[in-house]
């Protein structure tokens, strides 16, 4: 039903606009603001140009289609195919890897002699989850940890769309000019029966300090951690035209994660063998049916994580010299034409650094049904999974998102405009050295329905006070109407890092940087069925040549 709602609401609209852009709670309030400051943007309709990077990347990564015939482009149909094409990307001698087949790479998959596990020692095993597995799929495959080393240029793609699972890919520090599109990303999630999603950190992508990236038309279903995070100062990083999350259904495919993981907890539930404590157990006994708990476990709760900690507040130079560039003033992220379903916070979550996203379609009506309809999940299901956020900047960084609808997000932007009235989370010695730390959310020419009502515009119209800012507390509003894209200690370039003052951090504030590129959005009442139409794997057919093209602007084929 509520899925009706949208295409109504997009419907109206496009017909009545003045009506929706002065109704809901903020009826009396116009809106003061509809494009973020010092950008520059296009609004156009879809077309073949919105298939280039954008965004931060798009200085930073190459188009690779002249190694289509060489010995540079490397096709893989199996597990160790890949690892290989992977090993030789960091001697060099390969720029793109096409994946043919579905590749399968748990570490009990792979079952790796050990004269293999030497040379392909970037893969490893991942630790198992604390309370063993519950998932009889990741049981008997395992789980890996894949670090991508010393490669200076690589594509990883798909014509068909096919899928990698088991295994967290790592792209790490000595990293540099990475693409992967049309992947699939599966298989690294199964049911957390204390309810903590603490259990393991499984991630299908972390940018753990690599530079220029570009992540486009993939999809990542749910995973017991992060779907992509980024650490250890990754910087000018571009996730595009990407599908997050999962519907809520009571019905899912037989071979799926969830249902093997309610099926394995089904049982251990019939014979009695779950204690007192169990979160499933409670749920059932409650009244929930297994297959209403499958419906709930479509729902992923974190998403974005970028910055590793408030520690990476600078660059770290060794008493050697080495300069190890993990500080998270250094992030750059973009998020563009991107959808989430069912998904509760950090999209994205930013400590110090800059991000940006339009085009994206946030819906979280599913879960919210289930939590609405079905009480006895609701009084079970812990605290991370009945969040409903999106922008959290953090410890002086800026986010801001254009264009951009969401639904049944009850928080838009989470935190508050000074670092020292939001630090439940912070160790005490980081929260006292950031506390004076300005931290800027801004979401212009965007809308959003839920439960609370319908609004359009900005979040700074009503001076703050709209759906947009729900979860936000004001300090003393003075980052509405000033707008600075970074931020920078003063000082820290002086500091050790491993001796940090005691004094506050005083910041210095860029408020007449721009944007360093040029962006396209499509309408506002284009978004839903455009990023539904084309966002995720396999939704456009495209030629290899056109996935390693940089730039498809032009008719190449």
């Amino acid at each position: 039903m509520k899925g009706n709602k949208v295409i109504i609401f997009f419907v109206m609209l496009t017909i009545f606009p003045s009506i929706f852009f002065l109704s809901g709670i903020e009826a009396a309030s116009a809106a003061e603001i509809d494009s973020i400051p010092n950008t520059t943007r296009s609004i156009k309709d879809y077309d073949q140009s919105f298939l280039s990077v954008t965004g931060y990347a798009a200085e930073g990564v190459n188009d690779r289609s002249q190694y289509i015939g060489t010995s540079y482009y490397r096709k893989v149909k199996t597990e160790r195919e890949f690892l290989q094409a992977i090993l030789d990307a960091g001697n060099d001698s390969v720029k793109v890897i096409e994946v043919a087949k579905d590749l399968n790479l748990g570490w009990n998959a792979l079952n790796l002699t050990e004269e293999e596990q030497k040379k392909y020692r970037f893969i490893k095993q991942y630790r198992d989850p604390m309370n063993g597995f519950t998932n009889p799929n990741l049981a008997a495959s395992g789980v890996s940890q894949l670090d991508v080393n010393n490669v200076d240029g690589l594509t990883i793609f798909s014509k068909k769309g096919k899928t990698i699972r088991h295994t967290e890919i790592n792209l790490q520090r000595s990293t540099n000019d990475i693409v992967i599109r049309n992947m699939n990303f599966d298989g690294m999630w199964q049911w957390d029966d204390t309810g903590n999603h603490k259990e393991v950190g499984w991630t299908f992508i972390k940018v753990n300090g690599a530079n220029n990236v570009w992540i486009d038309h993939s999809k990542f279903s749910i995973a017991a951690d992060g779907l992509i995070d980024t650490e250890n100062g990754g910087s000018n990083i571009t996730i595009s035209w990407s599908e997050f999350g999962l519907p809520a259904d009571e019905t899912p495919a037989k071979d799926s994660d969830i249902y093997q993981s309610i099926q394995f907890m089904e049982a251990k539930y019939n014979a009695g063998e779950l204690g007192s404590d169990s979160v499933y157990s409670n749920m059932r006994n409650a009244g929930a049916t297994k297959e209403q708990i499958m419906a709930f476990a479509a729902f992923h709760s974190k998403v974005h994580l970028t910055g590793s900690g408030d520690k990476d507040y600078m660059d770290y130079v060794s008493s050697s010299g080495t300069n190890y560039k993990d500080g998270n003033q250094r992030i750059r992220l973009t998020l563009a034409y991107n959808r989430y379903t069912n998904v509760g916070q950090r999209i994205p979550m930013i400590r110090q650094g800059t991000g940006h996203a339009y085009n994206l379609y946030l819906d979280n009506s599913t879960h919210e049904e289930v939590l609405e309809n079905v009480s006895a999940i609701a009084e079970y299901a812990g605290g991370g999974d009945t969040l409903s956020r999106a922008l959290n900047a953090r410890n002086g960084a800026s986010i801001a998102a254009d264009t951009s609808v969401f639904v049944d997000i009850t928080e838009p932007i989470i935190g508050a405009e000074i670092q020292g009235l939001d630090t439940k989370n912070m160790d005490e010695q980081w929260a006292e050295l950031f506390q004076h730390a300005y931290n800027r959310n801004l979401i212009v020419n965007s809308h959003i329905s839920n439960k609370y009502g319908t609004y359009t515009g900005s979040s700074w119209d009503n001076n703050g006070e709209n759906l947009f800012t729900r979860g936000f507390v004001w300090h003393d509003k003075a980052t509405i109407g000033n707008w600075a894209w970074s931020s920078h200690i003063v000082g820290s370039e002086n500091m050790e890092k491993m001796n940090p003052p005691s004094d506050p951090f005083t910041f210095q504030y860029n408020y007449d940087e721009e944007l360093p590129y040029t962006y396209n959005v499509v309408p506002l009442d284009s978004v839903v069925p455009t990023v539904t139409q084309y966002a995720g794997v396999n939704k456009v057919n495209n030629s290899p040549i056109r996935w390693l093209n940089t730039d498809n602007s032009s008719k190449k084929k």
